[in-house]
């Protein structure tokens, strides 16, 4: 497929799912709110950004809206098929531009850390500011092993670095997957750290799980992160010490983690702690997935393990477990091998007659047969979070400095003998700096 047919067909497509989307009964109102589509004076470039943007940030039945296009039209042809099936699983991210060829780029992923060579889809004079080390904010994708850039988001320059590693950091937080995707070193390293993070889990907590408060869960993972790096016993007492247990296991709603916005790096470090209302976090360990920190998981296993009716909000509880996406499939295995009851009581409050592999299917198709990773292994991993919350540290031990005032050779001396301060205590701290 030539580059020139393949631009005119993902052009063509892109108008296709705008109309699709506007007028299917599912997604036409969800897809105006968001993209304004609508609104006059809008060039045909800008509407098929906007549709764009909007194909790579929802789901709709646990599909991407691509999917979801596919699954509704017939006839369309092979050709199409394998454009709508690269865009589908295109990159969307930004890339530093290592070089400039003649009709493409060398770019180097600030997600996932991999140098791809593309081919662009249009002009190179379509790229002006595309030099070496500037950043371009665009989606990649695959056609018959060749990468190709389309949908140009923004070109910045090359000392616009923070802004190129916030957006970066927010399309992980949204999609942590996204750090190893298409990358399989990545992925390999990941899951070596996971191995060796495991056995130093089980040293020092006795075990794959703690139950504590969400007062205490960001102390307890910190000081399990320093017993990583010096495997002290007196880190493992102190940990020992710090988990406070709950006073009692209820659900209640709280308020999701906000990573939005550029104060993402300082809300991250916040943690569950920042959060007003006392809870119970779950701190697990799962083979080959990582560590997860999981509010109420706690009040979730109480239900499974007594009458669960005594259990406050029970039925909240496990709607937010099956229907949050957030809670991966890997963890609802976990709990049903550790108590037997999980299905039968699932079927109880739901009056279904499901089984595991049924709950899993029906409620977590979206990281079914693909390998499921705790966020906190992959952002440890992560490059650019690393990068950014070391920042993020040096601004706030910055700001906690004391402040020390310049006093002026001719201003009243701060020690308050009325002279100025030339003529009292200059000379003498003076001669203290020295």
């Amino acid at each position: 497929m030539i580059i020139e047919d393949t631009n005119t067909l993902i052009n063509q497509l892109t108008d296709k799912l705008t109309a699709f989307l506007l007028h299917d009964m599912q997604t036409g109102k969800d897809f105006r709110n968001i993209t304004h589509i609508e609104d006059r004076n809008i060039s045909l470039e800008e509407k098929r950004s906007r549709t764009l943007s909007y194909l790579y940030t929802r789901l709709i039945s646990g599909k991407s809206m691509i999917e979801y296009y596919m699954s509704k039209t017939l006839n369309l042809a092979q050709k199409e098929l394998t454009v709508l099936e690269a865009m589908r699983d295109a990159f969307v991210g930004v890339f530093r531009i290592e070089n400039v060829f003649k009709s493409g780029f060398e770019l180097y992923s600030v997600i996932n850390e991999k140098t791809y060579s593309v081919n662009i889809l249009g002009k190179m004079h379509d790229f002006r500011g595309a030099y070496k080390g500037a950043f371009l904010y665009c989606c990649l994708c695959k056609l018959k092993d060749e990468y190709y850039v389309y949908d140009i988001r923004a070109i910045t320059a090359s000392d616009k670095v923070g802004g190129a590693q916030r957006y970066a950091i927010s399309r992980i937080i949204e999609n942590p997957d996204l750090v190893y995707f298409d990358n399989d070193e990545k992925l390999q390293e990941i899951k070596t750290q996971i191995d060796t993070f495991e056995k130093k889990f089980e040293e020092c907590f006795s075990g794959m799980e703690v139950i504590t408060t969400n007062k205490c869960a960001d102390e307890i993972i910190n000081a399990f992160n320093e017993y990583c790096e010096s495997g002290s016993d007196e880190i493992k007492k102190l940990v020992a010490e710090g988990i406070k247990k709950p006073e009692k296991y209820a659900y209640f709603p709280t308020k999701d983690f906000n990573f939005t916005g550029n104060d993402f790096a300082k809300k991250s470090m916040a943690g569950f702690s920042s959060q007003d209302n006392e809870y119970d976090v779950g701190i697990l360990f799962i083979k080959n997935s990582g560590l997860f920190a999981i509010p109420f998981f706690g009040t979730f296993c109480k239900i499974f393990e007594d009458d669960y009716k005594t259990v406050s909000n029970y039925d909240s509880c496990l709607r937010n477990f099956l229907h949050n996406e957030k809670i991966p499939s890997v963890v609802l295995t976990y709990v049903a091998e550790k108590h037997p009851s999980f299905v039968s009581v699932i079927n109880d409050i739901m009056k279904t007659n499901y089984t595991l592999d049924d709950i899993l299917r029906i409620f977590k198709s979206h990281n079914l047969n693909k390998p499921v990773i705790s966020p906190a292994s992959i952002l440890y991993s992560s490059n650019v979070f690393s990068q950014i919350m070391v920042k993020e540290v040096r601004k706030e031990e910055k700001e906690a400095e004391p402040k020390i005032e310049r006093v002026g050779r001719n201003d009243p001396c701060p020690c308050g003998s009325g002279k100025k301060y030339k003529k009292c205590c200059m000379p003498k701290n003076e001669e203290i700096e020295d």
